[in-house]
């Protein structure tokens, strides 16, 4: 099925238009369904200024439309609504578990606080981050137990519910085994920014147990220098 918007059977004059090149004023002609042109004079790359992409950024089949011609802030947007939906589907996972819900968002806050300092892919990061929490329902006494075969059908099935794309689901996968003690070695980057998250998250809600501050040699099992800076203001809050 052909989007409406495209068919030309619903196109009027206005459908094909003439715009100028923003490098060297040009003139290119468009069709209202192409997302760009090449300037016949400079050879600049011009996207379409007519064409709404705003189905782009919830449409799974975007890329195909589109191809290469996704601009950055429309990547950025369908990342976000990515990450919204996730975060909405591990809170009806999680039902009325608010305890589990807001450990979640507190392992967010700081994988991002670190993502944004140690570099890395800042959705990857976020999910990994949010979806770790499938894996802390299947641990007993805060013991990982792997993650498990379940684990990894729930998560995967949040994923596709949140729309995510194969490669996307793929990565953070990879990202969950490795927290629970896997051997998919890829992603590192991504895989220390959620990692240690995780443990300042489970810090700080073992202090708010009552449980007794660990030493500062704790911060140097971190693997990147923010989150171990991260962990020493927790510590130095609760000593």
């Amino acid at each position: 099925m052909k989007c409406p918007g495209q068919d030309t059977r619903y196109w009027g004059p206005e459908s094909v238009f003439e715009t100028t090149c923003p490098k060297c004023g040009g003139p290119i002609e468009f069709f209202k369904d192409e997302s760009s042109r090449k300037c016949r004079k400079c050879g600049e790359k011009v996207l379409n200024p007519k064409m709404d992409f705003g189905c782009a950024v919830y449409c799974k089949y975007a890329s195909q439309c589109l191809g290469t011609d996704m601009s950055p802030e429309l990547l950025a947007k369908r990342s976000d609504l990515l990450k919204d939906r996730t975060a909405t589907e591990m809170k009806k996972l999680l039902g009325r578990n608010f305890k589990r819900i807001g450990r979640m968002l507190k392992v967010i806050e700081y994988a991002e606080k670190i993502q944004k300092s140690e570099g890395g892919d800042p959705a990857i990061v976020t999910l990994a981050a949010c979806l770790s929490a499938i894996g802390e329902i299947s641990a007993k006494d805060g013991q990982p137990v792997g993650f498990s075969e379940e684990d990894e059908i729930a998560a995967r099935d949040v994923l596709s519910r949140a729309g995510a794309p194969d490669e996307v689901t793929r990565r953070v996968l990879s990202i969950l085994v490795n927290l629970q003690g896997g051997k998919r070695e890829e992603d590192l980057s991504n895989f220390k920014c959620v990692r240690d998250a995780v443990k300042i998250a489970e810090t700080l809600e073992a202090l708010k147990a009552g449980a007794d501050a660990p030493g500062f040699s704790e911060v140097e099992t971190l693997l990147t220098q923010t989150g171990k800076k991260l962990l020493e203001q927790v510590l130095s809050a609760n000593v």
